[in-house]
């Protein structure tokens, strides 16, 4: 008596054949791609775009009155005023008066008192981030010293092919 086994259960053994070399290819070339791609997108998330602030500090102005005034603008990275900007200026540690930034992203503390040197901060609050810049100056009554500041982001460059 002969016996015959047979592992497939329909008694049909099937044997697999490997896949055509240019298929073999083709899964590789896309596996790698996949890969890539993906790579490129945890580097985009984590090179998420830096934010700095440019200022720009004018020479003292003097101009009719009994206070010292630091006046002036923050902007946006494109253009426009930047709300809610908080500006402190400091006298030998304390401070001497705060803003914050309007609509149009503009700015005025006026200083009581008589000539000293004033620590002058600007915060702002842009990409996720607050970044600051600041700067030292004498001031006496009557003196009005302009600050413009500008939001400066850099970042992500992303390419997307396709008609524009």
């Amino acid at each position: 008596m002969l016996e015959h086994t047979n592992p497939s259960p329909c008694g049909l053994v099937k044997r697999r054949q490997g896949r055509p070399p240019h298929r073999r290819a083709r899964d590789v070339f896309v596996a790698c791609a996949s890969v890539g791609v993906l790579a490129l997108l945890v580097l985009y998330a984590v090179a998420a775009p830096t934010a700095t602030l440019s200022t720009d500090i004018g020479p003292v102005v003097p101009r009719p009155g009994s206070r010292a005034v630091v006046q002036g603008r923050v902007l946006e990275t494109n253009g426009g005023g930047l709300r809610g900007a908080r500006i402190e200026v400091r006298r030998t540690g304390r401070t001497a008066g705060t803003a914050v930034s309007d609509n149009a992203g503009a700015f005025r503390v006026e200083l009581p008192g008589s000539c000293a040197v004033y620590d002058i901060s600007l915060h702002v609050r842009a990409e996720g981030s607050t970044v600051s810049a600041a700067t030292r100056q004498q001031l006496c009554p009557g003196d009005a010293l302009p600050v413009d500041a500008r939001v400066v982001t850099q970042g992500h460059f992303l390419w997307v092919p396709g008609p524009r």
